[in-house]
């Protein structure tokens, strides 16, 4: 007993481990992909960006030290001059100075408030733009697993129509060895069969590169023999989500914020800016001695002011960008529109293919039960030799040909539905790393 629950578990294990699903690829994938991990990257380095404008909030200090040899070529032992606002030194001497220095933006009419802004919606909009990756690359593996579904079934089937297609050649050719069967139709008949495992052997093939496909996509290795599990198909489908609340528009809409924000901050910074400034200075200086300098720097002078900027003219400069800003707002407000139309459009394709699949569901549903009914009858009735064995066949061959178009109405009917989900996500339902 004991041996035999052990058979059973290894047995049980081996066949867990040769089934993937469509849920695992996107676990999988979600973790593992590149290129939602250099999405990420990006929402970090937009979180440092906002650091960044953040900083001029704080006033800045600097340290200088100088040290330096001064010759005098015209005999003048000590003295400065200035000319054009450049002061020339005078005098043999070696000197050191050192300055610590403080600069403080105290005005600057928001322009710092909107730079910080923009960053802020910039740094949010990358931060989602995770989720705009993660919803195209979703639905690319979606769409190869749900091909590579179909194939699969396909193959299942057609491997059993081909044992058919075989049983129904050779009831033929014992008619025609009889005289009762044209050696037309027998080749035809041998034709059919050719092309059927043609086809049987091109969607193997087809098979093979949908599952290197899918694991290129999702980075999960994904062996030939595998067993891919059943989309899964919600039972109702939920109503239309608004484009306003899908993380496509939440990205769009942080994009035309920041290139707001960056407008006018571009604006603002026209405006004059006020600031203060010091400086606390030490100094020695000796006519001989080098190190002299070095080990007596004493205080000399501090400061303190404030300053007034204002840009008058800049070559035009600061009109062009601003052009350039006001268009690429622009461009931001089309793209919003544009990628609206796109999921409105899409979204109402989608929902009518999926009430067309409804309905040709439910139509080779019917004419499967039909040719269901029709091969029992037949079945009865090659019981009782009413026909033949090639009738017999032949309804078995149509039931199996019926099975395999209903089973792929299916796989098809749960990818799109899975693909609408995918495409009206929010913000907030992308995979969380």
């Amino acid at each position: 007993m004991k041996r035999l629950v052990l058979f059973l578990l290894v047995a049980c294990a081996g066949l867990f481990a040769e089934t993937v699903s469509l849920d695992t690829v996107f676990e999988y994938a979600a973790k593992n992909s590149v290129g939602l991990e250099m999405k990420r990257l990006d929402a970090e380095m937009g979180k440092s960006d906002v650091e960044s404008a953040e900083a001029d909030y704080y006033p800045a200090f600097n340290l200088v030290y100088n040290t330096e040899y001064t010759e005098s070529l015209d005999g003048i032992p000590l003295g400065t001059e200035s000319v054009g606002g450049i002061t020339i030194s005078n005098g043999t001497r070696y000197q050191n100075s050192a300055a610590l220095q403080m600069t403080y933006s105290l005005y600057t009419f928001g322009a710092t408030e909107k730079a910080v802004l923009a960053a802020r919606r910039s740094a949010e909009a990358a931060e989602k733009e995770r989720c705009l990756k993660e919803k195209e690359l979703f639905l690319q593996i979606l769409q190869k697993y749900a091909d590579a579904l179909k194939l699969a079934e396909e193959m299942h089937y057609k491997k059993e129509m081909l044992l058919l297609r075989r049983k129904i050649y050779a009831a033929k050719e014992r008619l025609y060895k009889a005289g009762h069967y044209s050696k037309v139709d027998l080749g035809d008949e041998a034709i059919y069969i050719i092309s059927l495992e043609r086809e049987r052997e091109n969607a193997s093939l087809q098979y093979r590169e949908d599952l290197l496909e899918i694991s290129r996509l999702s980075y999960m290795p994904i062996g030939f023999d595998v067993t891919l599990m059943p989309i899964g198909e919600d039972k109702s489908l939920s109503e239309t989500v608004p484009f306003e609340k899908t993380a496509e528009a939440f990205v769009l809409k942080k994009r035309i914020e920041a290139k707001k924000a960056e407008l006018d901050m571009h604006e603002r910074r026209q405006y004059p800016s006020f600031s203060m400034y010091g400086n606390y200075y030490l100094y020695a200086s000796d006519p001989r001695r080098y190190y002299y300098p070095l080990r007596h720097l004493h205080s000399k002078s501090w400061n303190i002011g404030f300053s007034i900027r204002m840009n008058l003219f800049e070559g035009f400069r600061d009109s062009a960008k601003a052009r350039r800003l006001s268009l690429e707002l622009k461009k931001a407000q089309e793209a919003y529109e544009e990628a609206k139309h796109k999921y409105l459009y899409e979204g109402r394709d989608r929902r009518t293919r999926l009430d067309e699949l409804a309905v040709l569901q439910k139509k080779d549903e019917k004419l499967r039960e039909q040719n269901r009914k029709k091969a029992e009858m037949v079945k009865r009735l090659r019981k009782y030799r009413k026909v033949d064995l090639l009738a017999q066949l032949n309804a078995q061959y149509e039931l199996m040909e019926r099975t395999l178009n209903l089973e792929k109405r299916k796989i098809e009917r749960a990818a799109t539905m899975m693909s609408l989900k995918i495409s009206e996500r929010g913000p907030q339902q992308c995979t969380q790393r």
